[in-house]
């Protein structure tokens, strides 16, 4: 199921691209501004250019390419076409949601910190179960799917430990230990915050929220997620 999804976004990529390639062709109003975007980036990069021309050169190219695309009627359909099956895989994980787990846990012997625990994945689900790790940062980014971070096993060292998740859509569900000190920061476009048993709707905007032990734990955590349309709940355990 997994390789049928990433084939999919696969095939429906190149397809957007070749459709805003063929778009330019019969559009010359596009095709001149494409055109003249890789021509200034390209004299941009020349040698005996001054710096500051060459910065400016290229922030015209940048402007004129970015038109150039975002004009194309092929791209705003596949904008469109994109954002409605992210809406539609949210419903549907709503109402059945596969859960991608993290679990986390003090190592008993040392390990290999080259070795990450999380790989990233913009759509499908992975389970990452009985992962022994020195305790480092999470920094994790997904796509479509449910996430959860169960921190009850684990040991954090003295002073603040960071937890950072950008995902598109999705729940994501921290499971933290009472005694941590907490700082939340969350931004969302739709969805909602569950945090201490308040529930609260965010709709384009950020909350930042500490616990009432942040200032005194020995242990903290800051946690900074970021989602399109997706909800957030953290437990304390």
């Amino acid at each position: 199921m997994k390789k049928i999804e990433s084939s999919m976004i696969f095939i429906f990529v190149v397809a957007v691209i070749v459709g805003v390639g063929l778009e330019m062709l019969f559009k010359w109003q596009l095709l001149v501004l494409f055109a003249v975007g890789i021509f200034l980036l390209f004299s941009s990069r020349k040698a005996g250019v001054p710096k500051k021309s060459a910065k400016n050169r290229l922030f015209v190219a940048v402007v004129f390419l970015l038109l150039s695309v975002l004009l194309t009627t092929t791209f705003k359909l596949g904008l469109v076409i994109a954002g409605i099956f992210a809406i539609i895989h949210y419903i549907n994980r709503k109402r059945a949601p596969q859960l991608l787990m993290v679990e986390t846990k003090e190592p008993e012997t040392k390990t290999d910190k080259a070795n990450h625990f999380i790989r990233n994945q913009w759509f499908g689900n992975q389970r990452v179960l009985d992962v022994v790790y020195e305790w480092d940062d999470i920094n994790v980014q997904t796509g479509i799917g449910d996430t959860i971070i169960d921190l009850g096993n684990t040991v954090l060292p003295t002073g603040e430990s960071v937890i950072m998740i950008r995902s598109v859509s999705g729940k994501i569900r921290l499971l933290v230990p009472f005694d941590l000190g907490i700082c939340l920061e969350h931004s969302a476009i739709f969805g909602n915050l569950q945090y201490d048993k308040i529930n609260t709707s965010v709709q384009n905007n950020t909350v930042k929220v500490y616990s009432d032990n942040y200032e005194t734990a020995a242990r903290k955590v800051k946690i900074m997620t970021s989602v399109v349309f997706g909800d957030l709940e953290v437990i304390r355990l």
